[in-house]
């Protein structure tokens, strides 16, 4: 049977931990023999009860489960370290401490990926729950996404607690890692959609914890959503074009007739010129997903805040 390695990240998460931990044990796709399940937990330097509740789990499952801890190194080093470490497996998820998976998860995940040679990246929509995984009402409608490099460009869709993706995948993204990044999960989507396939499932498989201790979280108001959005965009001034370059440097010579690359290191070149920069927004063809966001959004490319 193929293998899928979970790879959990966590950083006291006393409270939600057992539950998420069960909720991946309790996957179907070992039962419908589509993979064997392997999670690796790496520890971000908890100071709670955290890692002794983990090291139980790895004591009645020890063929199943790993324990690593490491030092403090946040968010991004942490997933990027354990993509760089994972056992060599089949397919790979990535996995929050308190979220909770729905049993068919992983196999529905890992029917729209092939392991081949070709990169392939799977996420889907979240179902919104408080703290007790009751589901909240949100404004936002998520639905009708259309993925793409365009759209990659501007904003992440593979939400990382959601992401399953094959060896192709992840042997790319280890080519070389980027210095200059929003997030982990959004540097899979620019490399899924540049070099590869990427599937968005609309359907959600995953109750997503909305509570205090959330590193990142959706918000569930439409208003609220875009205009902390804008504020984190205009806060992250030069984020999304040294995103963009280390893409470039990392890429050029590897794919150097790739249209993706070309177009990346337009709009990083745009950023020095207002004339380039009105030329690009209205030939590149770079999006959001809602129209009022693109707009606000390409505004700010204009402007040369990004």
């Amino acid at each position: 049977m193929k293998t899928i390695e979970v790879m959990l990240a966590s950083y006291n998460g006393e409270k939600y931990i057992r539950t998420q931990l069960d909720s991946i044990l309790k996957q179907d796709c070992e039962k419908k023999g589509v993979a064997n399940i392997h999670i690796t937990v790496r520890d971000d330097g908890s100071t709670d009860e955290t890692v002794a509740i983990v090291r139980e789990y790895v004591d009645k499952y020890p063929e199943k489960i790993r324990l690593v801890r490491g030092e403090n190194v946040g968010v991004i080093r942490g997933f990027f370290t354990m993509l760089k470490h994972a056992n060599t497996a089949d397919y790979y998820a990535f996995s929050d401490q308190d979220d909770y998976w729905l049993p068919e998860k992983l196999s529905v995940a890992i029917s729209h990926l092939d392991t081949d040679d070709v990169p392939r990246l799977y996420s889907s929509a979240t179902r919104l729950v408080d703290s007790d995984l009751k589901e909240i009402d949100s404004a936002i409608n998520r639905s009708d996404i259309k993925p793409s490099f365009r759209n990659a460009m501007l904003e992440n869709v593979a939400t990382g607690c959601t992401c399953v993706f094959n060896e192709a995948l992840r042997a790319e993204v280890l080519y070389r890692l980027p210095v200059h990044i929003y997030m982990h999960d959004w540097w899979l989507y620019l490399v899924a959609t540049a070099f590869g396939e990427y599937y968005y499932d609309e359907t959600p498989y995953i109750l997503y914890r909305q509570h205090e201790g959330n590193v990142l979280g959706n918000d569930s108001g439409r208003v609220k959503e875009l205009t902390n959005r804008v504020k984190r965009f205009k806060g992250n001034n030069d984020k999304l074009s040294k995103q963009l370059r280390d893409f470039v440097v990392i890429y050029k010579d590897k794919y150097p007739d790739n249209e993706c690359v070309a177009l990346a290191k337009q709009m990083v070149t745009a950023k020095k010129s207002f004339a380039k920069r009105v030329k690009f927004v209205k030939e590149s063809g770079v999006y959001r997903q809602r129209s009022g966001d693109n707009k606000a959004f390409k505004l700010l490319l204009l402007l040369g805040c990004y």
